[in-house]
């Protein structure tokens, strides 16, 4: 997630929540939530919607949809807290997945020194693994220790305990990519800030620890739209991967801060990983929005994978975020439907390893604590489970395959365990694990199911 914009980690994770769920259209005459705008788009069209939301003062045709899509909102979003609406969305097996990753490791911030950590990085330098990440800040809390540039943690068992390296080992102002170059050494990829206006610069390494700015190349913005129409004014981090004819293949967020939000991704290419060219044909614009950037990322099967952070308005399972995941064996000319992954990860990072673990290291934000930097390691298990939330008050999980002793709830941001004060019941086989937050809570993005001794996430 690019934290060289104002709003830092709460941009993808915690901000484009909390706008989502207050008010969409400032100036309309009546406040329109997201689940009220959700049900008028598919009532009226997105258009109407749109010139009903910027109205100064309604029509009385107008008053009566946005009363209809109130009353039906109101419905689709009561608490569970009465074993109503979201336990029964929430528990039907249909909705379930099988849990494919589990919990290696977690690093928080405000500890050793730093200040908010997030967006890890992860690269493989001979039999040890380095996580690169920004040391940034989150103007929602007072943190110190923070310097917005990119710092490491070093593994030695693959993932599963790191130690921190001194030093500022990337000279950014945003999160990177990072990987082995396929002519010897490590490159990178971030931007180096400018009053003027910023350059995404190659960074390149011999001993993949420390790295030197290349040159930089302040990227055109055109023609990559949303699905309304709306043009990118600024772009979060490039995620890179180099292709078999030598030339290089980016996408990065557009990480417009302006709600409604239905942020896209869009595509670049580039003959030498230092000028990019903006390809609106690989644009990637859903009708729901990328949060924070995509992962873009040639697994050990040469295939090259994406993964796309995502929030979902439906009336019909509340608030809903995931992960999509595609993927492409002709070098990006063509990609394979959306599938879901397993749990959401905010800021994802793709690596397999030598020994042939597959890693995605992931981030989160609490807004009293800070980030996180977090990997699961891609394993099969025997569980299943569904997920229904509404991000500032409550989460209900349900879950098969396991017992209630197996299952603990989390905050990772905190490392607090919350599994105390969860209801539990059982239907069937399966339990179902019900999270109300405290009162005056700021979110639930960190906040996940462990299942079972292997900790599988959901």
């Amino acid at each position: 997630m690019n934290q060289r914009f104002k709003s830092v980690v709460v941009t993808g994770i915690v901000a484009g929540f909390f706008a989502m769920v207050s008010c969409v259209g400032v100036a309309s005459a009546v406040p329109v939530d997201p689940p009220v705008k959700t049900c008028l788009d598919k009532l009226i069209g997105s258009k109407a919607t749109n010139a009903l939301i910027k109205a100064k003062k309604l029509s009385k045709a107008q008053t009566a949809q946005v009363s209809k899509c109130k009353k039906s909102a109101s419905t689709s979003t009561a608490s569970p807290a009465g074993g109503s609406a979201a336990g029964s969305t929430s528990g039907s097996t249909s909705s379930m997945v099988a849990l494919n990753y589990v919990l290696l490791s977690t690093i928080i911030s405000q500890q050793s020194g730093l200040g908010n950590v997030s967006d890890p990085a992860l690269l493989q330098v001979g039999n040890k693994l380095r996580m690169f990440f920004k040391n940034g800040n989150e103007p929602q809390i007072g943190l110190s220790g923070f310097d917005n540039k990119i710092h490491s943690y070093v593994s030695s068992d693959n993932g599963k305990t790191w130690v921190l390296e001194s030093g500022i080992k990337i000279d950014a102002g945003s999160p990177v990519s990072v990987q082995a170059a396929s002519t010897g050494g490590y490159e990178a990829w971030g931007w180096v800030l400018s009053p003027n206006a910023d350059k995404m610069t190659k960074f390149t390494s011999s001993d993949g620890e420390t790295f030197t700015a290349g040159s930089g190349l302040i990227p055109v913005l055109n023609s990559c739209k949303n699905v309304n129409g709306v043009s990118t004014t600024k772009f979060g981090d490039f995620q890179v991967v180099k292709l078999l004819n030598g030339t290089f293949l980016a996408f990065a967020q557009n990480s417009n801060e302006t709600p409604p939000y239905m942020r896209h991704a869009c595509g670049f290419t580039s003959p030498d990983g230092v000028t990019w060219t903006l390809d609106a044909a690989k644009t990637v614009a859903l009708q729901y929005d990328i949060q924070t950037n995509p992962e873009t990322y040639r697994n050990a099967s040469g295939v090259i994978e994406q993964i796309f952070p995502v929030f979902r308005l439906d009336p019909s399972t509340n608030l809903a975020t995931g992960l999509q995941f595609r993927t492409s064996t002709n070098e990006g000319v063509s990609w394979s439907d959306f599938s879901e992954l397993s749990f959401f990860a905010a800021d994802p990072d793709r690596l397999d390893l030598s020994n042939g673990d597959s890693l995605l290291a992931f981030g989160g934000f609490d807004h009293g604590q800070g980030g996180l930097l977090a990997v699961a390691k891609k394993s099969a298990t025997n569980y299943k489970a569904s997920r229904t939330e509404n991000f500032f008050e409550w989460i209900t999980w349900t879950i098969s395959g396991a017992s209630q002793s197996d299952i603990k709830i989390k905050n990772l941001c905190t490392n607090k365990d919350l599994t105390s004060s969860v209801k539990f019941s059982t239907s069937g086989s399966n339990i179902s694990a019900a999270y109300t937050a405290p009162a005056g809570g700021k979110g639930n993005s960190c906040v996940y199911a462990l299942i079972g001794p292997e900790q599988a996430l959901k």
